[in-house]
């Protein structure tokens, strides 16, 4: 059986819409890691300016505040079951730490 007369424009077409959705996310990837690492510099930067007006850094973080290895790796994005789970353990974690302290 001969192959149709528009299978090619069918190719080229599907072609050209993988290639144009390709590029589309790997634009919007680039944007994301372009925003994650100007935030990355902006960290350190205050930091490094709050460490040589003589100010220190602060070692915890609450729920403003960005973590060392946030600004390192970056935040992942998680659903909002794990972010809590993590919150609750970092909770228990700190106020463990504080009774202990306190025992003392």
């Amino acid at each position: 059986m001969p192959a149709p007369s528009y299978l090619p424009h069918i190719l080229y077409s599907t072609a050209l819409t993988s290639v144009s959705i390709h590029l589309l996310f790997q634009r919007k990837a680039a944007e994301e890691d372009l925003a994650r690492h100007n935030a990355q510099i902006t960290i350190l930067e205050d930091l490094a300016h709050q460490l040589r007006s003589g100010g220190e850094a602060a070692q915890s973080h609450s729920a403003g505040e960005i973590g060392w290895m946030d600004v390192i790796w970056g935040r992942k994005a998680v659903d909002e079951t794990t972010a809590k789970i993590d919150w609750e353990r970092k909770d228990l974690e700190q106020l463990s730490r504080e009774l202990s302290k306190g025992s003392r």
